[in-house]
């Protein structure tokens, strides 16, 4: 399988959303958010299950394209052996019953079904085909060496908060015209706004961060670090 651009992943993700909206189950309703469990299991035909992954607790998802067995663990840390139909997500279950982790938990899930799809689309491809994905939250560094994980991270933001959705939350917070800045200490009123959508759209505040920032409506990002904007401040007065 060639590479695929942000590009032919915002248009994968575009057909997906198409689909999504017009789902029976949500026929005459104005869709605002999505849903990762109704996109995996009602759109995508998917199945999901939830169990510790890792004695780390660190393998977040984990799924495959054919049968095969994979270890997991019970709520003693015993591991015991799962059989992967092919069609099914495997997602931490501390992720599922932690909802200070439900941004985590949609994300993951939505990441596992980038995979699917993006299998789906090359059926003939052996090295997708044959792979078991383990999914450990981290996003691939650069260089990239993992174009797989990559394509699954940029496809996941898409389907999980695409374009449409978007500019439609930024109307309802009133934040049409995007974010400038983005800092919880110096600009408190746009970063509540800001809060606020990320939670209504179900995703944490770094994914919701990262996106705004592709689509181009978010300028500067102090999110991790608020008070950078001071030290770029005084470096400016100097």
């Amino acid at each position: 399988m060639g590479y695929l651009s942000r590009n032919d992943l915002e248009r994968i993700a575009t057909c997906v959303f198409n689909d999504y909206k017009h789902l029976p189950r949500l026929a005459g309703q104005q869709v605002g958010h999505v849903d990762p469990e109704i996109l995996a299991c009602g759109l995508c035909g998917l199945h999901i299950d939830h169990f510790h992954l890792s004695k780390d607790g660190l393998t977040l998802g984990m799924t495959a394209f054919k049968e095969i067995g994979v270890e997991v663990y019970d709520d003693s840390g015993q591991p015991f052996f799962y059989y992967l139909d092919g069609r099914t997500l495997l997602i931490e279950t501390d992720l599922k019953d932690d909802p200070t982790q439900y941004g985590r938990y949609h994300f993951t899930t939505a990441h596992e079904t980038a995979h699917q799809i993006l299998a789906d689309l090359h059926p003939t491809d052996r090295v997708i085909q044959n792979r078991i994905i383990y999914y450990r939250g981290r996003s691939p560094q650069y260089p990239i060496h993992d174009w797989g994980e990559w394509q699954a991270d940029n496809l996941a933001s898409a389907l999980l908060l695409p374009i449409e959705v978007v500019h439609g939350a930024l109307r309802r917070f009133n934040l049409e015209r995007g974010i400038d800045v983005l800092n919880r200490i110096y600009r408190p009123k746009e970063y509540g706004l800001f809060c606020e959508m990320a939670e209504f759209l179900g995703v944490s505040k770094q994914a919701m961060a990262i996106r705004l920032k592709r689509l181009g409506l978010l300028k500067r990002d102090y999110l991790q670090n608020p008070y950078a904007l001071a030290d770029v401040e005084k470096e400016d007065d100097e």
